[in-house]
């Protein structure tokens, strides 16, 4: 009896996770993850999937990637990527996935993972996958194991 109680309150975080996850961050600020000012008229290319959102900016001999989500579980990231020649879009691959790594969506799993592939003078200069949903699941990890589980 006492573990299947345990296994309903680990169900419920669960599931309070997730529900706080989809909805909305009404905040409206991102705070903290522009370190490096951009502008809209160096944006290179973006992509959206859902509340979360790559951009992509060039500026003189580096990218700037910015991904961002409205939802409470991410913070935001801010990386640079050194580039030689010109990139273009057609250079940048944004790639959206499933936690199982599935590119297709389905009604029941959303693609919360984005993998960043750019190419500079034919060479792969970046393969980075982002996950939007991390914190979440390290906030049930840890609740699992402080029930000992």
């Amino acid at each position: 009896m006492k573990r299947k109680s345990i296994i309903i309150g680990v169900v419920a975080i669960a599931l309070l996770c997730c529900a706080v996850f989809l909805f909305r961050n009404n905040t409206g600020d991102s705070e903290g993850i522009v370190q490096v000012p951009v502008n809209n008229g160096e944006l290179l290319t973006s992509s959206k999937e859902g509340y979360n959102s790559v951009e992509i900016y060039q500026q003189e001999n580096q990218l700037v990637i910015n991904a961002e989500s409205e939802a409470a579980f991410f913070d935001g990231v801010q990386f640079i990527v050194e580039t030689e020649g010109e990139i273009t879009p057609e250079n940048v691959e944004i790639i959206w996935m499933t936690i199982g790594g599935n590119t297709e969506q389905t009604a029941d799993n959303d693609r919360i993972i984005a993998e960043i592939k750019i190419c500079d003078n034919d060479e792969l200069i970046c393969d980075t996958k982002i996950n939007f949903a991390k914190k979440a699941f390290d906030a049930i990890e840890d609740v699992l194991k402080s029930n000992g589980m």
